[in-house]
């Protein structure tokens, strides 16, 4: 559907070898609006060594599917795609986990009411048949998967009592699995799970409404999963919203990032723990821009730390900064992509030793997107470091919305999300709106825009 949505998008190829990062791979060519998760869930993941896998969805079937594909060597070369999913009508939002010789993907499926789960025994050669792992009438959505050893564990937003977040482990390798445990209880909205492990650890990260502002609240189990400890709020200011956390663990340190709207526009923020969650230090600023920082992820190593978002600067540029101390200090950012003519978005990270793997959705060479990778490898790589961009004159920036109120001026707006699906009625998240000047005579039923029209960035907040 070659309309509305991409028109901002000019199809220029453009790399820059970043030093520590070797030069850009585009992974797939499906040219059918192919993405990786847009939630804070893990679309990359390692394991065994020198084994990358990764899990995105597009429609080149005529049906949204999800699809896998994997690096046998750290990244240099890449298999074809595989099909996970199976049936007609929507699968999306995927997220994946390895441990071992053992790879476990998780994707919604049948327009958010079903968690499908799909696992590898051989490091992602072959594939055993798919298992539903929630069934509703509700809407269930979100899922993010995490596995050590033996051990795995998935949580998702379930609908089935008033968008609450639901849990179920294995302890088999994904055999057989537990019931389902309700872990939150606040009868407000509860979204967008992150997990982490390390030894018998699991940590759980997410954005709720209970305090009738979206803030990062975190819980822990302290064994493997069986029982969990009370609720936990991380984020700092009551008066703003903070959004969308992911969090990475590992040598007892826990990391949580998220974007935040306490600065204008907003910006990333970072805390972390020193004892596996049992305290937590100050809320750490980590960007500083005017144009919006937001669609984070971080990954973990030792006292190694790496964070990777979307920064605002005309389109979406992928930013990049870290730490070598477990978060104390932090380097200055550095543009992972540097052209200002295509959208970067929704960038994931994992780690393999103290290699770090990067993937993206970028519309340089699709306008409907593809899924591109990047290496920094722990014996550096690359010639050239780039700066921070500048906003462009020539390229609008994101319209930031926030309340009912002001998300009713999207009235006479045609809303699109990145997939190219119109969305009628758009909740917090990231999207694009055509419109006339004045969103004078846009028919939001079509799509149909009469007169001169433009495709403007959507950051909602509600």
């Amino acid at each position: 559907m070659k309309q509305a949505v991409w028109l901002a998008v000019l199809l220029v190829a453009a790399d820059c070898a970043l030093a520590g990062w070797d030069p850009t791979a585009r992974l797939t060519t499906s040219d059918s609006a192919t993405h990786n998760s847009m939630t804070p869930a893990r679309s990359i993941a390692a394991g065994p060594a020198g084994c990358i896998h990764v899990v995105f969805y597009d429609n080149r079937t005529g049906d949204q599917q999800v699809y896998y594909k994997r690096s046998a060597d750290s990244g240099s070369t890449w298999s074809a795609d595989t099909l996970l999913s199976n049936g007609a009508g929507f699968k999306g939002e995927p997220a994946v986990a390895a441990s071992g010789g053992y790879v476990h993907a998780v994707w919604e499926e049948g327009g958010n009411t079903a968690i499908c789960y799909r696992r590898s025994t051989d490091a992602g050669l072959t594939w055993l048949a798919e298992t539903l792992l929630v069934s509703t009438v509700y809407g269930c959505r979100n899922p993010s998967v995490a596995a050590q050893d033996s051990f795995v564990h998935i949580a998702w937003a379930d609908d089935s009592a008033g968008r609450e977040l639901y849990y179920r482990r294995s302890t088999d390798y994904g055999a057989t699995w537990s019931d389902k445990v309700r872990l939150t209880n606040d009868m407000q909205e509860s979204w967008h799970p992150s997990l982490a492990l390390h030894d018998s650890f699991v940590h759980l990260a997410w954005r709720d409404w209970r305090d009738h502002s979206f803030e990062i609240y975190y819980k822990r189990s302290t064994d493997y999963g069986a029982t969990w400890a009370g609720d936990e709020i991380l984020s700092g200011d009551l008066s703003t919203g903070s959004y969308n956390p992911c969090i990475a663990a590992d040598s007892g340190l826990v990391h949580v990032v998220w974007w935040d709207t306490r600065t204008s526009p907003f910006e990333i923020y970072y805390k972390n723990s020193t004892d596996e969650g049992a305290t937590w230090g100050d809320d750490v600023r980590l960007t500083d821009d005017t144009t919006g920082s937001y669609n984070m992820t971080v990954a973990a190593r030792g006292a190694a730390v790496h964070v990777v978002w979307e920064a605002l600067y005309g389109t979406s540029f992928i930013m990049y900064k870290s730490s070598t101390d477990g978060g104390a200090t932090w380097s200055t950012d550095t543009a992972l992509t540097v052209t200002p003519d295509y959208w970067s978005v929704s960038p994931s990270a994992t780690m393999d030793g103290n290699d770090v793997h990067l993937i993206w959705t970028d519309f340089r060479d699709s306008e409907y997107g593809e899924i591109y990778y990047k290496r920094k490898p722990a014996a550096g790589g690359g010639v050239e470091e780039s700066p921070k961009p500048q906003a462009s004159s020539s390229k609008p920036g994101a319209t930031i919305l926030a309340g009912a109120s002001s998300i009713g001026r999207l009235a006479s707006c045609a809303i699109f999300d990145a997939m190219g699906r119109r969305v009628p009625s758009p909740t917090s998240g990231v999207y694009f709106c055509r419109q006339t000047v004045g969103f004078a005579s846009c028919d939001r039923a079509s799509g149909v825009v009469r007169g001169a029209s433009s495709v403007t960035k959507l950051v909602i907040t509600r």
